[in-house]
């Protein structure tokens, strides 16, 4: 600057040079603390998922996930179907007793495959979890309608006895399993499924009775409950948009 410039429009250019550096250096700083806590509240909300119980079952691998699913649903129905049956298992056809474990075993690996799906991978054709549900409840209402060949109703039992609620009893620790091994996938229809086929499972191993009237009231209505009630009951809580 040459030395005929006027001090005094020296001075306010001065001024106007030290007010905007500070300016400057203001800005700077504040996207740092912005940060800063930003990044403290990331890491507080990482600790508090960490400290939940369910933590360490949602970060288990996919096929982790599903095996611990399907060993607890088998351990459910060997203790509750076989070694609690009030039937032996001589008593029914070997052929009705086949389908039966077969259709709803394949029909309740599908559910839980479908369920613990990774996140990551593409979506499923849209209405494959309806099909899923669909063919659940079909295949335990034929099996209800359709008694083994020569099947002896055991009347004294009832239309319904403790079988629902014994369905019900030994379905809910497998609905609450899968969604704690949930990672957001949106799978509690798939879950009521699950629930539903291994209360009828133990059922179908534990309960002597072959009535249609029966197997409707007490062994359809297991699978019916847990798909259509819960569903109810997941529409009701579900937080609006």
């Amino acid at each position: 600057m040459s030395d005929d410039v006027d001090p005094e429009l020296a001075a306010w250019l001065a001024a106007a040079r030290d007010h905007a550096a500070r300016d400057h250096a203001a800005r700077d700083e504040a996207p740092s603390a912005d940060c800063g806590a930003m990044l403290d509240q990331v890491e507080a909300e990482i600790a508090r998922a960490e400290a939940k119980p369910t933590f360490w079952l949602r970060t288990r691998s996919t096929f982790a996930r599903r095996a611990i699913a399907l060993g607890a649903a088998l351990t459910v129905v060997v203790v509750f179907g076989v070694l609690l049956a009030k039937r032996e298992l001589g008593e029914t056809s070997p052929l009705h007793l086949t389908v039966a474990l077969g259709a709803l075993g394949s029909l309740l690996g599908l559910s839980v495959h479908q369920a613990l799906r990774p996140l990551h991978r593409p979506p499923p054709p849209r209405g494959s979890s309806a099909a899923l549900t669909a063919l659940t409840l079909i295949a335990t209402l034929a099996l209800a309608l359709v008694p083994a060949m020569g099947a002896h109703s055991h009347g004294p039992l009832g239309p319904v006895s403790p079988c629902l609620f014994y369905g019900l009893l030994t379905g809910l620790p497998i609905y609450a399993i899968l969604r704690l091994l949930d990672r957001g996938s949106a799978a509690p229809l798939l879950a009521s499924c699950a629930a539903g086929l291994v209360g009828n499972l133990v059922l179908s191993l534990h309960c002597p009775s072959e009535d249609p009237e029966h197997l409707m009231l007490g062994h359809f209505s297991v699978a019916l409950l847990f798909v259509a009630g819960l569903a109810i009951v997941h529409r009701l809580v579900r937080p609006r948009r």
